[in-house]
């Protein structure tokens, strides 16, 4: 095997490329991993090499960046160095130089000479690169030394104060779970020191008196779920407080206790055991992007999974979410998705799933929720924080026309006019001594009458399918409902012969998880109502999703 080389491909200036377009169409290479020499930028020198391997050997360490594309920062940049352009991303807010060269000196600082910028290291107007480079994208980010997270963007370092764009936007969810290591970029005018509060750790700066310094990122984000951190400066100095230190409030991820905040932290708390994968799904439906294919292609590393982008159109999420469900589902792993949230309406072409929310790079997720629209972070779960998980999921695989195939126990079921208490830990938690037909109270309050005394088969119009048990990441945080209605279900309606749809979803009592063993283990096609299109049916039945070359191999 050759031993391993970089090729500079393309050297300016920094200071020379103000208000100006970098375009690598005529130096770089189709299908080759790039990097910035982080050394070079620190001088002052934008040099971008191509690797002669696929990729890199595991001894030769590199950095990545997450940031948003275009933010909404509630602060113009201070700055007058000068920012510049990509040829094909001219969309994306300008890169400031200042900002580059931090990152690059962080870099070198934690022992990294290169760095992979997504603007700068993927060809931008080449199509068959930006397809190639998006299958590789999770394997990029998991092979990483340290992923650098700028919350504020490329254009300037936010603030710890500030409540930016980056929890909401699609593929920062997979830059922060996916590296080994992820430090946060952020100005700041205190010194090195020492935070304490949610959680415990060093502030240290990139350089003395840079005015930007770097904290571990999962700290950040427990600390913004917080809203504040305590912080003792190692040099003493400042107004503070009889112990020497100071409260800084802390919203870079959100507000306090934001359910887009919750969902990633436990995403990252369970993340390589599949209960992580439903947290995956819930934090997804809370994030966005300006093409909703993106929504699942940056998270489709996350499952192991890499689909060709040049089989979707960019406004597909529904064609493209099917056949990613169908690879994980091919893969021996459980319908997690199913959990994402049992308070959202269904989806109207793949009803095991929520309804997809419409998407844009500069807005939050929202969705229709009857007749008016909805953030959908404050619908995703209800009255229930972020925190749990659907244990016990079903298996199965996704058919021909879309739709999820599962064997699980089940009963048949028929709504009723009537309408009663929803409320978890009220309702549901006995069943009526008439053990043969009882009635429950789905999410909407409405009424279901359970007949077990039907026989199922394809015809049945209605029937209700136990889909898991709720599981609970440890908190100090204290649930109302404690553990009253831990087993899931949702009922399901025929729309044609062997169809079914989701119709409603249930919290039900300790009781029930005796009761389900008494129902009947049917085989249940779920999707629809709705079908999908014949180019999406096209793409679901192909068999062979081969990358255009060989995937880089994960560590």
């Amino acid at each position: 095997m050759p031993s391993f080389k970089l090729t500079t491909i393309y050297e300016a200036s920094l200071l020379t490329l103000k208000d100006t377009t970098v375009d690598l169409s005529g130096c770089a290479t189709p299908g080759e991993i790039r990097f910035i020499d982080c050394v070079a930028a620190v001088k002052g020198t934008l040099s971008i090499c191509e690797t002669n391997l696929n990729f890199p050997p595991k001894d030769v360490p590199y950095a990545v960046v997450s940031y948003v594309w275009c933010g909404y920062p509630t602060k113009k940049p201070s700055t007058t160095l000068p920012a510049f352009s990509v040829k094909g991303a001219e969309s994306g807010e300008p890169i400031n130089v200042r900002v580059l060269t931090q990152v690059c000196a962080a870099a070198a600082k934690e022992g990294v000479e290169l760095l992979w910028l997504d603007r700068l290291c993927i060809m931008q107007t080449h199509k068959d690169d930006k397809a190639w480079q998006i299958q590789q994208m999770h394997n990029i980010y998991q092979r990483c030394a340290v992923c650098f997270v700028l919350p504020g963007g490329i254009g300037r370092l936010a603030s710890l104060d500030e409540d930016t764009a980056w929890i909401h936007r699609a593929w920062t969810l997979q830059e922060l779970l996916a590296p080994p290591r992820a430090l946060v970029l952020f100005a700041w005018a205190h010194g090195a020191g020492t935070y304490s509060g949610a959680a415990t750790g060093r502030v240290e700066e990139v350089a003395p008196r840079s005015q930007c310094a770097m904290a571990d990122a999962v700290d950040v984000l427990q600390l913004s779920i917080a809203g504040e951190m305590s912080f003792a400066q190692d040099t003493p100095g400042g107004v503070r407080d009889a112990a020497g230190r100071v409260s800084i409030p802390v919203h870079l991820f959100g507000a306090p206790a934001a359910p887009q905040a919750w969902a990633t932290m436990g995403a990252l708390r369970l993340r390589g055991r599949e209960a992580g994968e439903g947290a995956v799904w819930r934090s997804a439906l809370m994030r966005t992007s300006s093409r909703p294919v993106d929504m699942v292609f940056s998270i489709m590393g996350l499952f192991g999974v890499a689909l060709n982008p040049a089989h979707f159109d960019g406004d597909d999420r529904v064609g493209a979410t099917a056949v990613l469900a169908k690879k994980i589902l091919e893969k021996g792993r459980s319908a997690t998705w199913i959990g994402a949230s049992f308070h959202l309406p269904a989806s109207a072409q793949l009803s095991s799933f929520p309804a997809f929310p419409s998407s844009s790079v500069s807005g939050r997720a929202m969705v229709a929720v009857g007749e008016r629209m909805e953030e959908v972070s404050n619908v995703v779960d209800g009255d229930y924080m972020s925190q749990w998980w659907l244990k016990n999921a079903p298996k199965g695989h996704i058919d021909d026309d879309g739709y999820l195939v599962i064997r699980m126990p089940a009963v048949a079921i028929r709504r009723t006019t009537k309408r009663g208490d929803a409320t978890p830990g009220i309702a549901n938690t006995s069943i009526s001594s008439e053990a043969h037909a009882y009635r429950i109270v789905d999410l909407q309050g409405k009424i279901w009458e359970v007949d077990k005394t039907k026989p199922l088969s394809r015809s049945v119009s209605a029937m209700i399918l136990f889909v898991g048990t709720e599981g609970r990441m440890g908190s100090a945080t204290t649930y109302e409902y404690s553990e009253d209605t831990p087993v899931r279900a949702m009922a399901v309606e025929a729309h044609g012969q062997g169809k079914y749809h989701r119709a409603a979803s249930f919290f039900l009592g300790k009781c029930f998880e005796r009761e389900i063993q008494s129902w009947q283990v049917t085989e249940v096609a779920v999707g629809g109502p709705s079908a999908l299109n014949h180019s999406q049916l096209e793409v679901l039945r192909k068999k062979d999703f081969k990358v255009r070359r060989k995937p880089i191999e994960p560590n």
